[in-house]
């Protein structure tokens, strides 16, 4: 056999060829979580929703063990690629229904799970229980078990769609369309030197390296230096994007800052605007290019650098830049601006793009832009928006912040740094929360979203760019409750286009005696997103009457809903009837481990465990709520939706009234 043998193979491939996989015990760990796992989804979801011939999984590289010949199957060693294949293994264990031949396979020594995991043999045993459909949860499988509950929770709440996602037809294309490349290589292969390889290997050049280059040769050479530092300052979405751009020039961004430009009755930053910036870009580069240096003088110049204010803000602040991470990439950024420049264009051919998607960024630009033989014109005025965007990102939209070894969401506000000492300044961030409220319900409409697309982002950015921030806050509020909350059924994307056209667009809105008041046969199938919607505004209401519970309250990732009175409790008292048991009011969104260890208990067990173990800890607000009740039956919990609904109802009329009394004024 050659040395390495190279084949595009689908999923039916495998199951035809009776290909099985173990994962050996050299390998590490199974750690992908929540965003990747979603994005994986988002894009084999997009790719089937299109009517794509196929979907690339990517390569896997695999070493063949042994070959049965009396059941006609081969055994490979996974030992590149593993987290991409077993997350697809796992998607086919949730769509169990419609792909259990991929998942585990009938031999005549019983059935045999298409994967195997050498590095823990119980986790072997974990899945051959989720496999049958038998309750099972092991320390060992905690990853697993988790992303199993990710992937659950996607296909509940999948939320960018017409109609219910249809698992059967979905479960086919993954079936016959996902394709990957299976490398084999022989089993006397020097493992050392092949993983060295493996992790040497360069790393490609990224999407929007390329889409950089394509747009700059279009500026005149004289001017391109100038955006292509504006551009590499936009691009690095970790930390903010003033300190990318002092850290690669000498741009006095305290001055910049300082300095106020007329803006809608008020001032705003000449540091926000992408013409004033460029400008004294272009002084720089033409004081350069104008200076003729001596070695002294480079000498010199190289001491001014090392004591530079920006280094001297470093110092003070050194960890702050490694503890910043954004929400989306700079791929999903670039789709949000083009979105906003496509629609204020008087030029431009089209007015939206139809999806916003990382992987297809060139296509989405090509088809959208960038086959209408722009002029230096169009792409200047682009990458200045690219910019003005991105400052108004930094400035007023949430990122994860690591505080005491945690991420959480914050916006941290920019301050000038007066050091007395060198007599120096430098642009400082806060470490206090600027807008706690306004960051809880962007946490709120990230945590409810698609991780891949957050299309809510594109008008709130748009209003940023166009007002002053002090009415950011109730601008989303009414964005939230007429695009999430109203009866239209169109893709997010065709929804938020609306609001892209006229920021204050209305529809009709839901009451919320109907979207909390839904029938499911299954209550953990009750889309997620009146649950944190539901502790937005109950956050809202506790704070107006000063309740300590919203001291450490946080809204982070849940992906499990628990039935307060379980499906199936202990004891026989505690049974209610079903549509009572999968009403919105018996029902909470919390973290699967929380589920589990609530799992068949009473309402009296539960509420001890949560008073003794979460009461005041900002875990959830509904259930604070639930457990203030002494019992738990079907008149506690019918009251308990009927306040929930009328808490919903009180919060949307409230922002409607604010917004009318709003525009009046505006008038």
């Amino acid at each position: 056999m050659p040395e390495f043998q190279s084949e595009l193979i689908t999923l039916k491939d495998v199951i035809n060829r009776q290909y099985f996989f173990n994962i050996p015990i050299y390998q590490r760990l199974y750690v992908w979580g929540k965003e990747q796992i979603h994005t994986l989804l988002d894009d084999i979801v997009a790719a089937w929703s299109e009517d794509k011939n196929e979907f690339y999984l990517g390569g896997t590289l695999v070493i063949e063990r042994t070959v049965n010949r009396l059941e006609d199957t081969r055994y490979f060693d996974l030992i590149d690629g593993q987290q991409r294949f077993t997350t697809l293994w796992l998607i086919s264990v949730v769509l169990k229904e419609y792909l259990t031949a991929y998942t585990q396979v009938d031999t005549k020594l019983g059935k045999r799970q298409r994967i195997s995991f050498s590095i823990r043999p119980q986790v072997s045993k974990f899945f051959e229980k989720v496999c049958e459909g038998l309750p099972a949860s092991l320390p060992e499988a905690m990853q697993l078990e988790d992303a199993l509950q990710e992937i659950r929770a996607y296909f509940d709440n999948y939320s960018d769609k017409k109609e219910a996602l249809d698992e059967r037809a979905l479960s086919e294309f993954i079936l016959t369309k996902v394709q990957l490349i299976l490398t084999t290589v022989p089993d006397h292969t020097d493992l050392n030197k092949l993983f060295e390889v493996i992790n040497n290997r360069g790393v490609q050049l990224q999407h929007h390296e390329i889409l950089k280059a394509k747009l700059l040769e279009n500026i005149n050479p004289q001017e391109r230096e100038a955006y292509a530092l504006l551009w590499d300052a936009c691009a690095n979405m970790n930390g903010y994007v003033e300190r990318h751009l002092k850290a690669t020039t000498k741009l006095d961004t305290v001055s910049l800052y300082e300095k106020k430009l007329d803006f809608k009755n008020g001032k705003r930053e000449q540091l926000a605007n992408a013409k004033a910036v460029l400008d004294e870009l272009k002084k720089i580069e033409q004081a350069e290019l104008s200076k003729s240096m001596t070695l002294e003088d480079i000498l010199n110049e190289t001491t001014i650098l090392t004591t530079s204010e920006n280094d001297l803000g470093e110092d003070v602040d050194s960890v702050l830049p490694d503890r910043v991470t954004s929400i989306i990439t700079f791929s999903m950024l670039l789709q949000h601006v083009l979105r906003i420049y496509l629609q204020q264009s008087t030029t431009a051919l089209k007015q939206d793009i139809a999806k916003i998607s990382d992987k297809d960024l060139l296509l989405i630009f090509k088809d959208y832009w960038l086959d209408e033989k722009l002029d230096e014109t169009d792409v200047k005025q682009f990458l200045e928006l690219l910019w003005d965007v991105r400052y108004q990102f930094d400035k007023h939209v949430i990122k994860w912040i690591l505080v005491e070894e945690e991420k959480q969401h914050a916006i941290r506000r920019m301050r000038i740094n007066y050091n007395n000492t060198h007599k120096t300044s430098y642009l400082q961030r806060e470490t206090k929360d600027a807008s706690p409220d306004f960051a809880l319900l962007q946490s709120m409409l990230y945590h409810s979203q698609q991780m891949t697309t957050q299309y809510w982002l594109t008008p709130l950015l748009k209003f940023l760019l166009e007002n002053h921030s002090d009415g950011a806050e109730l601008y989303l509020q009414h964005l939230d409750n007429h695009l999430l909350c109203s009866r239209v059924h169109e893709s997010l994307i065709d929804r938020t286009h609306r609001f892209l056209q006229n920021l204050w667009h209305e529809e009709n809105l839901i009451d919320a005696t109907e979207s909390l008041g839904q029938q499911y046969e299954n209550g953990t199938r009750y889309p997620h997103y009146w649950f944190y919607k539901l502790e937005y505004v109950l956050y809202l209401k506790l704070k107006r009457t000063n309740s300590r519970l919203v001291d450490n309250f946080r809204i982070t990732s849940k992906n499990s809903v628990e039935h307060v009175t379980p499906q199936n409790p202990e004891q026989k008292q505690d049974e209610i009837p079903t549509d009572i048991l999968h009403n919105f009011g018996n029902l909470a969104l919390v973290t699967k481990s929380i589920n589990s260890e609530m799992s068949n208990k009473g309402f009296s067990i539960k509420k001890v465990e949560f008073e003794h173990r979460y009461r005041g800890k900002g875990v959830s607000l509904k259930l604070e709520e639930i457990y203030k009740n002494d019992h738990w039956h079907e008149h506690e919990i019918s009251y308990h939706q009927k306040q929930m609904i009328e808490d919903f109802n009180e919060y949307m009329q409230l922002i409607g009234s604010k917004v009318v009394l709003k525009n009046e004024f505006i008038r």
